[in-house]
C-alpha cells in the first residue's frame, strides 16, 4: 500500500476517505495526488461540523477520484 499523509509527516487522512477510496478502487488517483491538494482536501473534510457534511464530502471526494479529476484546482 501507498503511504498516507500519516507517513508523509502531515496531517492523516480520515479513516472513512480511504474505505471509501478503497471500495471505490480510485485509491491510486488520490495517492499520485500531491501532499497539498491531499492536505487542503483532509482539512475540507475535518471542517465539516455534521456527520452528515463530512459523509458528502467524502463522497465527493472519492467521486472526483473515480473520474481521475481534483476536486478543487491548486
Amino acid at each position: 500500500m501507498r503511504q498516507s499523509l500519516k507517513s508523509e509527516g502531515c496531517m492523516r487522512e480520515p479513516k472513512e476517505l480511504l474505505e471509501a477510496l478503497q471500495i471505490a478502487r480510485a485509491s491510486s488517483f488520490w495517492f499520485d495526488s500531491t501532499s497539498t491538494y491531499k492536505e487542503n482536501i483532509v482539512h475540507w473534510i475535518r471542517k465539516a461540523r455534521r456527520k452528515a457534511t463530512r459523509a458528502k464530502r467524502i463522497d465527493a471526494v472519492v467521486d472526483h477520484c473515480v473520474r481521475g479529476e481534483m476536486l478543487f484546482e491548486q
